[in-house]
């Protein structure tokens, strides 16, 4: 094996028993209860500082903020972990893989209940691709759809008429080589990027899809059936290539979501942009389908929009939300909407100018509570708040959450 690869799997290895810890524990608290100890998904650049270039170089001995680069022991010489831009690794596995280590490795360092995973980053026109068109790729961003199908050849199709492309079986590939490479670890593999069907739609289609809510409603409804099969196919061939996947999901180097709550992630972005008419009938039934194909699962989007907040804390089979713009929306009140309706929060939360850690993570933790459960996911990375010492952000943490369950 690859020794950046086995550097940081040995790293990660070192946290396996508390790494499976945090499995259960999230599940527990995906299941309904109120786990022992309430995770957090801490985050950590402990095992990482910066050369004399100023770049992040890797040391997988353990070591806190506070320790010096010169006391690597000789037998843990220090590594770079390379980050390849999206173009290098879109085609290359093992770019690919190591890209998504370094963010592993921080989230074995964060020392609780964060779950390090990786995935095959291949943009969210992954999916779209089924449909024949092709995404480009750029070194400066993320691949993006710039191909589109028209209205003509979209209306002729039918799901036979779907076919993986390189593109999704390149994709797939990874997931292998990846599952291979972390086989025995505690590190997972999780599932290609999957939008929701409107925001799949709108990729295919391009924004002619805005004109036709009015003008073609028929078309549309067509087009969000087709992409609904596109989806079930893409999804049931990446859970074949998940191990495990009967069992639970990973995401985002941090979530585990048991299969019991479906697991899968749906991303409703452009949907931020229709009206609550619009949402209901061309968003609301054919996300529901996805939903109820896996069991359930959490929604995720950018931005805000009122209705789709509505409709997405009505869907009996959205478990969790996230925000990718928290910021924008008055999250108190969602954490209690949350807490309320049963439904977990998962994501960073802002603070306040000046905010204590301590007063912060009180002030999130007894928002998402209710009857005997704290309804939150908290995501955070160390350093922040003047506090760079990672047992100060537990005992902050810990404390929080004591208080907040008395």
């Amino acid at each position: 094996m690859d020794a950046i690869i086995e550097s940081a799997l040995e790293y990660i290895q070192g946290h396996s028993q508390r790494i499976g810890e945090a499995v259960s524990i999230q599940g527990q608290l995906w299941n309904g209860g109120q786990p022992a100890i309430h995770p957090l998904l801490l985050t950590s650049d402990a095992p990482f500082y910066r050369d004399q270039h100023g770049e992040a170089v890797f040391n997988n001995q353990p070591k806190t903020h506070k320790q010096c680069p010169t006391t690597i022991g000789a037998t843990h010489l220090p590594l770079h972990i390379p980050v390849y831009n999206p173009k290098e690794v879109h085609y290359d596995s093992d770019k690919m893989l190591k890209t998504g280590l370094n963010a592993a490795v921080r989230a074995a360092a964060g020392g609780m209940q964060a779950v390090p995973s990786v995935r095959a980053n291949m943009g969210c026109g992954i999916f779209p691709t089924l449909f024949g068109i092709k995404q480009d790729l750029f070194e400066d961003k993320m691949p993006w759809v710039q191909q589109r199908l028209g209205k003509a050849d979209l209306k002729k199709m039918g799901p036979e008429d779907l076919a993986f492309s390189d593109e999704f079986k390149a994709g797939l590939e990874h997931m292998d080589y990846m599952a291979a490479a972390l086989k025995g670890s505690a590190c997972r593999v999780y599932p290609l990027d999957l939008q929701g069907p409107f925001d799949t739609a709108h990729l295919v289609y391009g924004d002619d899809i805005f004109y036709d809510l009015y003008d073609d409603p028929g078309f549309v409804h067509h087009l969000m059936a087709l992409t609904c099969q596109a989806i079930f196919m893409g999804m049931d061939e990446c859970l074949r290539h998940t191990p495990a996947s009967e069992d639970g999901l990973f995401h985002y180097n941090n979530l585990y979501m048991p299969r019991s709550m479906g697991g899968i992630k749906i991303s409703e972005d452009t949907s931020t942009l229709l009206s609550k008419e619009h949402i209901q009938e061309f968003v609301t039934p054919y996300t529901s389908m996805v939903l109820s194909r896996y069991s359930g699962g959490y929604i995720h989007y950018c931005g805000r929009n009122e209705h789709l907040y509505g409709e997405v804390m009505d869907m009996p089979l959205a478990f969790g939300i996230n925000f990718g713009n928290p910021d924008m929306h008055d999250m108190a009140a969602v954490l209690k909407d949350c807490a309320a309706r049963d439904k977990i929060y998962y994501g960073a939360l802002p603070m306040k100018d000046g905010e204590l850690l301590s007063d912060y993570f009180t002030r999130c933790a007894s928002d998402a509570y209710t009857e005997g459960r704290i309804h939150l996911l908290l995501m955070y990375h160390d350093g922040g708040a003047g506090c760079d010492d990672i047992s100060c952000i537990k005992e902050a943490w810990e404390r929080a959450c004591a208080s907040t369950l008395e």
